[in-house]
């Protein structure tokens, strides 16, 4: 790190003193959790915390009233973002003050934005959380980061706390070749700061098919780590980038209404490490709230442990993964093996079949002249392939849909469409998966 982060780093720390070590406190709790999730010790705290909350939002949150002679997790209900919206004064606790909370908003990747708030204690527990994974990608308080999104006003920081962060907010509205230039490659070659790139997936792989497509060599870069937030980044696009960038690429699993929830190991194997210091999570059936085996995918489904002002008690995230049975690392806590993103991501062959969203977007990746692509599930037989190819010609269709036959049959129907972009989602993310019969 350079001086300057240093004193940066170090100022944050003195400040938590200054106002009771409150951060630090959480930092240490969630960092032996973490690293000894085994010790009776760790596990006391965690039964601890549940029961806590449990007790809390009995007593407190008319929702969660009626189930106040319940003792297991397991006998409350699961909830969506479509039950706390019908019935959202009857998760806020009566005592806590709306006005005294922190709203955080999802942008309505899905539809609707939505919204929750968040108490004192929750915000300190998501900063200790925020400082305690970035340490596990190898980004240290004080480090610069190169944020990759698009700034609306819902989510536009002011000058100051940029600055404060050492954050660079950059704009991903619109991805061409010269915004790749200009945003990316000039910065980092002209930067000696210690750098961590964070952005969605669909970005980051934008980024490594055009590094592909142009360069041959990595670039003299201070890049430390590179984070792929809210989806998981493909495996061709992590090497890229990792080669690229003599940088370690890692996925984190995270939300805007819980916080970090998982990231994946550096040991390179994919896993995910599940912050279990922040969160219970169960992966359910998808036709019942009945658990499923380790290696089956289910929905993933999180109890918030410190958001006492409007507890989420069993919330469906809408995404779906798979537990496994234990890590292949030195770190022995729970696990994914997968994240497979959003149901409504999924697509079904023309026999009715679920198929993973990677099972399209892996195909897509070998074609270089794609810059972006949409794939769109019309009807059950029905397919659409949108895509951008700049200026260039695509001379490869017959062989991209012979191949997508492979997967979703050979009586499929599939048709492509050119665009000159592929439109950007509220949140900033480009949607690679349509599913129209969802």
């Amino acid at each position: 790190m350079k001086p300057f982060e240093i004193i940066r780093a170090n100022l944050f720390w003195l400040i938590d003193f200054i106002l009771g070590s409150k951060v630090r406190r959480n930092y240490n709790d969630i960092k032996f959790i973490f690293n000894y999730s085994k010790d009776h010790r760790s596990i006391e705290k965690k039964e601890q915390y549940l029961d806590n909350l449990l007790k809390h939002s009995t007593n407190y949150v008319p929702f969660y009233k009626p189930y106040k002679n319940y003792v297991s997790l397991q006998n409350f209900p699961v909830i969506d973002k479509n039950i706390i919206r019908n019935r959202f004064d009857d998760f806020v606790a009566q005592n806590y003050k709306i006005k005294k909370m922190h709203s955080v908003t999802t942008s309505g990747s899905t539809g609707t934005p939505f919204k929750i708030y968040q108490d004192k204690k929750k915000r300190l527990r998501h900063i200790a959380d925020n400082i305690f994974f970035d340490e596990l990608a190898e980004t240290k308080i004080g480090s610069r980061i190169y944020y990759f999104r698009v700034w609306n006003e819902m989510i536009k920081k002011n000058k100051l706390i940029c600055l404060m962060e050492n954050l660079i907010p950059l704009d991903t509205s619109k991805l061409d070749d010269t915004a790749i230039e200009r945003n990316l490659i000039n910065r980092i070659k002209r930067d000696k700061s210690s750098i961590t790139i964070l952005a969605y997936a669909s970005t980051l792989e934008t980024f490594a098919k055009y590094l592909k497509k142009n360069y041959k060599y990595p670039f003299k870069s201070t890049i430390h780590s590179i984070i792929s937030q809210s989806e998981t980044l493909s495996d061709d696009a992590r090497k890229e980038l990792g080669y690229f960038f003599s940088s370690k690429v890692v996925s984190r699993y995270s939300n805007m209404e819980n916080g970090f929830i998982g990231q994946q190991c550096f040991s390179g194997n994919g896993e995910y490490h599940l912050n279990e210091a922040s969160f219970y999570v169960e992966i359910l059936n998808f036709n019942n709230d009945t658990p499923v085996k380790n290696g089956e995918m289910g929905r993933i489904v999180i109890t918030d442990l410190f958001n006492y002002g409007m507890p989420l008690i069993r919330y469906d995230t809408g995404d779906i993964g798979t537990l496994g049975k234990k890590a292949n690392c030195e770190i022995d806590n729970k696990i994914l093996t997968r994240i497979e993103g959003r149901r409504t991501d999924f697509i079904s062959d023309t026999n009715g079949n679920l198929l993973s969203p990677h099972v399209i977007t892996n195909t897509m990746w070998k074609y270089d002249e794609i810059h972006q692509f949409q794939f769109v599930q019309e009807k059950m037989n029905a397919y659409t392939i949108i895509i951008n190819v700049g200026k260039n010609r695509f001379e490869k269709e017959d062989d991209l849909i012979n191949e997508i036959k492979n997967y979703i049959g050979f009586d499929a129907n599939i048709s492509i469409k050119y665009v000159e972009e592929i439109p950007l989602l509220n949140s900033g993310k480009r949607k690679k998966i349509v599913n129209k019969i969802n």
